[in-house]
């Protein structure tokens, strides 16, 4: 769903706690935070989704452009 969402929305990017209260709720998704991030973790290793670093060390993920 995390990549329907990014590839539907290219031009998205948001926090953990973004993806897991707005674009998941969007679907009614019940899924804990640590599982979202564990997800996340995983499409950031397939080279999916890139993680970004923004102000406060909060990191921001977003799809790798060639998905």
């Amino acid at each position: 769903m995390i990549l329907d969402y990014l590839r539907t929305n290219p031009d998205a990017g948001d926090t953990l706690e973004g993806i897991s209260k707005w674009w998941l709720n969007l679907g009614k998704i019940d899924v804990k935070v640590d599982e979202v991030s564990s997800f996340l973790e995983t499409l950031v290793k397939e080279r999916k989704v890139k993680r970004y670093v923004i102000k406060g060390d909060t990191p921001i993920y977003k799809i790798c452009r060639d998905v």
